[in-house]
């Protein structure tokens, strides 16, 4: 798993313990579905951009991490949500599709799927802006639709609200309107199919 905050279990009661990663670890095991889960998701960490000070490395950067993995056979690319939300905003659709398929195509050089998430709603955030949540529909739809993955998983599907779709299921929001709580990290490890992985 390469990804950020959500992935780590933020705002959830036990943390990573919590995290839809270690539940997907949880269900393999419960399924005898062969194989490991190795988390390197980092919190605030965007896809194209190095945080600041104590925050996350981009994906792009990570990714060699990931690919240096032993036996690595599928990144799961998830929690780019960031890129949109922190300061400064990339609300260009374009700008975060280019830094995609750049990491899609490390990947297949190596002989490694990619299996991306769909961005979370954010409606109702600290940074939430309408132009961010256009950015957010646009990439999710590229990701849907484009065939660049090796696999999809629709977690912006799993948690929205029906009524609202750009802010979070009120049963699945932790209270900043970003990050899922326990029960949202487990409807997110139940939108995972496992025959992508």
């Amino acid at each position: 798993m390469v990804g950020a905050s959500i992935a780590e279990g933020y705002h959830t009661s036990s943390g990573e313990c919590t995290a839809w990663p270690y539940l997907l670890r949880m269900r393999l095991q419960q399924e005898h579905v062969p194989g490991s889960i190795v988390n390197d998701s980092v919190n605030a960490a965007r896809l194209l951009a190095d945080s600041t000070g104590h925050l996350g490395t981009s994906a792009l950067h990570r990714e060699g991490e990931a690919l240096a993995v032993r036996g690595v056979r599928t990144i799961v690319l998830t929690d780019l949500i960031n890129d949109i939300q922190q300061l400064p905003h990339i609300h260009d659709p374009d700008v975060i599709i280019e830094g995609l398929k750049v990491f899609v195509s490390r990947a297949h050089k190596r002989g490694v799927r990619v299996v991306a998430g769909t961005l979370s709603p954010y409606g109702g955030s600290l940074h939430y802006e309408p132009t961010g949540e256009q950015t957010r529909r646009a990439v999710n739809d590229f990701i849907r639709r484009s065939g660049l993955f090796d696999g999809v998983i629709d977690f912006d599907a799993a948690v929205a609200d029906p009524a609202n779709p750009s802010r979070l299921r009120p049963a699945y929001d932790s209270g900043d309107h970003l990050h899922p709580n326990d029960a949202g990290q487990r409807a997110m490890t139940r939108a995972i199919p496992l025959e992508i992985l």
